[in-house]
């Protein structure tokens, strides 16, 4: 226990310094920060920046470590799963039983590819490249540092060469074009929707049960709402996770807005991803346009104990930072009190 690092911890000032005096005073501090500081905070894409290059997310994963009651999101996870038993009927609660007990024993591998490998990787590459931008930057190559993720592979070797193409405008022009899409968001289908998959009862037993498991976590991944509903004050979504609570909006649409996160604020955001967990010690509840029962923001709320609305699809239109709302995450529903 070092009572002097828990308050330099929740102190109010400079994250990158408190960081660095963290760093200094507290040797596991320093070692996990030399373990995680190059993989990527979020998502598998070059543009997103690595851990170590936000020290304010890293400051608030550590608070959140810090004050993080282990035993009572275990004693939430045995509670639900004691619930879902109860609605089993007699017969097949041994068979429930054995199937929670494999998926509690395998879960652990589900993210070990992307935190292990992709997110590393991709993160050391990132760094490689900024290496290079800040030497293009030098040179006027590049208007921004950060342009030269914007790249293709095939014209790495050209810049390293002193070619004059791909031009600053061009990388700058690009930079534009993915942010503006990005913020558009992506269509739910490529072409026409799909065709249903084919029964599974047509597979053999082991395989049907497979791929059965496989569908429906998918569905709990990515469904969401057909089409917005509600009125003019409910907005109605999928129940992620139980509980009610009123509080202000923080509209969130990006990683930067992350950061302007206050205690007690109702997180609207698109959707939620590994970088959000670093800040959601500040949150009361979350609401999201996309994401089903087993989204990230689903899940992550009911570890917390916080209520979450799931797949509004309209959620983050039609709220603002500011506007007060009461979330229900039993129901399902966001009301807007102001």
């Amino acid at each position: 226990k070092n009572d002097d690092a828990r308050a330099l911890l929740f102190s109010e000032g400079d994250p990158a310094a408190v960081l660095a005096q963290l760093r200094e005073q507290v040797p596991a501090v320093e070692d996990y920060v030399a373990a995680v500081h190059f993989r990527l905070l979020d998502g598998f894409d070059l543009p997103n920046p690595t851990i170590g290059e936000r020290p304010e997310g890293l400051v608030g994963r550590l608070q959140t470590a810090l004050d993080l009651d282990v035993d009572a999101g275990l004693r939430r996870s045995d509670e639900f799963a004691d619930e879902l038993r109860g609605a089993v009927p007699a017969e097949h609660q041994a068979a429930y039983d054995d199937l929670l007990a494999e998926a509690r024993h395998v879960y652990r591998l589900r993210d070990e590819r992307g935190l292990y490998s992709e997110i590393s990787a991709i993160g050391l590459l990132r760094l490689s490249l900024l290496e290079l931008g800040r030497r293009l930057h030098q040179q006027g190559r590049v208007d921004e540092v950060e342009d030269v993720v914007e790249v293709r592979a095939d014209e790495l070797g050209a810049l390293f060469a002193g070619e004059p193409a791909p031009t600053a405008s061009d990388l700058r022009d690009r930079r534009v074009d993915r942010i503006a899409r990005s913020g558009a968001g992506a269509p739910r289908h490529l072409g026409p929707p799909p065709p249903a998959p084919p029964p599974v009862e047509m597979l053999p037993p082991p395989l049907g049960r497979v791929m059965g498991a496989v569908g429906f976590l998918i569905d709990g991944i990515l469904g969401q709402k057909e089409a917005p509903e509600g009125d003019a004050t409910t907005i109605v979504g999928i129940p992620g996770a139980r509980g009610v609570v009123e509080g202000p909006v923080r509209l969130v649409r990006s990683i930067d807005d992350l950061f302007t996160l206050e205690p007690g604020d109702v997180l609207v955001t698109p959707t939620t991803g590994e970088a959000f967990n670093s800040m959601l010690h500040l949150v009361s509840a979350i609401v999201t346009d996309h994401g089903s029962f087993a989204s990230h923001a689903a899940i992550v709320s009911r570890e917390m104990g916080i209520p979450a609305v799931v797949g509004t699809c309209d959620g983050t239109d039609r709220l603002s930072t500011a506007t007060r709302v009461r979330v229900d995450g039993t129901s399902g529903e966001v009301t807007i009190l102001e």
